[in-house]
């Protein structure tokens, strides 16, 4: 379990999670976070994979995605509980305000969003890979003896509806 994002469509998955190096200019130092120095993608993932992990769950961008990396490890961020800075894929529309040389749409480590497998959001008449709202709260469940991993949403403006089951998937 992360709090920083190693795979992710929100805010917070760009900078990567390395030491910054500083640039020195002028009249301004700033910093540069080097996406192929980021600790997870490069030495944590690698041992994950090869450990044979089947869920690692991240928070921080207060938005809920699903990815599977090409070892079968599932990265899920589930923590969309409003106050989301939005999603920042290409269905969205959205790009991340960072400056040029980082991931402006989509995941920075590379891996395509996985649509939600019973009731995803949709836009414009496309399912979307992603929630990211002020108005609904997500929270998934482990089922641990059955090995399912369940995701709910909850429109926090209609206090007394149910939690909607929109994506479920098995950990193998």
């Amino acid at each position: 379990m992360f709090h920083h994002p190693s795979h992710g469509l929100g805010n917070h998955s760009v900078p990567p999670y390395t030491d910054p190096i500083q640039v020195v200019e002028a009249k301004s130092i700033r910093y540069e976070y080097p996406l192929a120095d980021d600790y997870i993608l490069r030495d944590v993932e690698p041992l994950v994979s090869a450990a044979g992990v089947h869920l690692v769950l991240n928070g921080h961008s207060h938005v809920w995605n699903r990815f599977r990396n090409a070892a079968g490890v599932h990265w899920l961020e589930t923590s969309n509980v409003g106050n989301s800075y939005g999603a920042y894929d290409v269905s969205s529309g959205m790009s991340r305000w960072y400056p040029p040389g980082y991931v402006l749409q989509g995941d920075p480590g590379g891996l395509q969003p996985i649509v939600p497998t019973v009731a995803p959001l949709v836009h414009g008449g496309v399912p979307l890979p992603f929630v990211a709202s002020n108005e609904i709260t997500v929270f998934t469940l482990l089922d641990s003896a059955a090995g399912v991993v369940r995701s709910y949403r909850h429109d926090t403006r209609q206090p007394s509806s149910p939690a909607v089951l929109f994506d479920e998937f098995a950990l193998s």
